[in-house]
């Protein structure tokens, strides 16, 4: 019953993410989850080097938008400072199974998409 359900867990689960950020996965990203079968390993994989990307971007776009907000740079950090916090809050949750350490790692992946995108626009 559960390796029938843990597919469908991933799929429901990479449906979901694609719809609220359509634009910022890659392609490789979208190609690995497609071919990954389900398979916890392989979907983890998949998500750790989406986040290395995603986690570049946030840096290029926190550095730009820092650089550019003049007087109020202290407080742009301390908002990340908070971001940072909500993140390991709303996504690192003490367990130890496999399936739900994907589940957070593709919450640290959305929310990194999410406020890079936040900087971008900005």
């Amino acid at each position: 019953m559960m390796r029938f359900l843990m597919p469908v867990i991933f799929s429901m689960a990479a449906l979901a993410s694609t719809s609220v950020l359509a634009q910022g996965y890659s392609d490789e990203y979208k190609r690995c989850l497609n071919t990954s079968y389900g398979q916890t390993e392989t979907v983890k994989k998949c998500v750790e080097k989406e986040l290395k990307s995603q986690e570049k971007l946030l840096k290029k776009y926190y550095e730009n938008y820092l650089k550019n907000s003049g007087n109020n740079q202290s407080y742009v950090k301390q908002q990340h400072k908070i971001w940072q916090n909500r993140v390991n809050q709303q996504c690192y949750l003490k367990v130890t199974s496999s399936l739900l350490k994907v589940k957070q790692e593709k919450c640290v992946l959305e929310m990194t998409m999410e406020r890079a995108y936040y900087y971008q626009i900005k």
